[in-house]
């Protein structure tokens, strides 16, 4: 999949974040939350050899630049952060850290976007080396379905995922506007 079908689809996921009553999304979290969950959704890929996140600049400088060489000269595309252990490595490294600093939102936001790209991965024709080091790939699709990156398909899944953004936002903007602060969160 494309970046732009990964961002989208780590911001869709905060639909399952709203699921977990303990990490409520409120208008303090939910801007980190989705930021969050776009940069989740693109860490994947810091082991390809051009990727969106390699090329993120901050300031002029492009701190994923470094890390994106280093982890494609070690593992290739779809190798290990493409995997569980890959997940559980950005939950320990980079979620777990996130969620101390921003609230426990943004971490799980992370994590949640981080899952996202490898299951929108594992929709496609390539799919996802779920259980590296072993090198079978998983798919979630059967191999008629399976969507071919920068096809017609993979804007249909992108379209689809918009929507389902657009509806977590009007949920949340009318949450908002419903707002108890009395109450401490959202009324989702």
């Amino acid at each position: 999949m494309t970046w732009r079908t990964h961002l989208v689809g780590g911001v869709a996921s905060l639909w399952l974040l709203n699921a977990a009553p303990a990490v409520p999304l409120s208008l303090e979290t939910v801007g980190p939350a989705v930021l969050a969950a776009a940069l989740g959704s693109l860490l994947p890929d810091l082991d390809a050899a051009d990727s969106r996140i390699k090329r993120l600049e901050v300031g002029g400088i492009a701190p994923f630049a470094l890390p994106a060489l280093v982890l494609h000269r070690a593992f290739g595309h779809r190798g290990a952060l493409h995997s569980l252990a890959g997940l559980a490595a950005a939950g320990l490294l980079v979620a777990l850290p996130l969620g101390s600093v921003l609230g426990a939102a943004a971490g799980w936001a992370l994590l949640l976007g981080y899952a996202s790209h490898l299951v929108l991965d594992a929709c496609t024709r390539s799919g996802v080396p779920l259980l590296w080091p072993r090198r079978n790939r998983f798919h979630l699709l059967p191999y008629p379905l399976r969507i071919v990156t920068g096809s017609p398909a993979e804007d249909l899944f992108f379209v689809l995922l918009a929507a389902l953004v657009l509806g977590l936002y009007t949920r949340l903007v009318f949450s908002f506007l419903l707002w108890n602060p009395a109450a401490g969160k959202v009324p989702l």
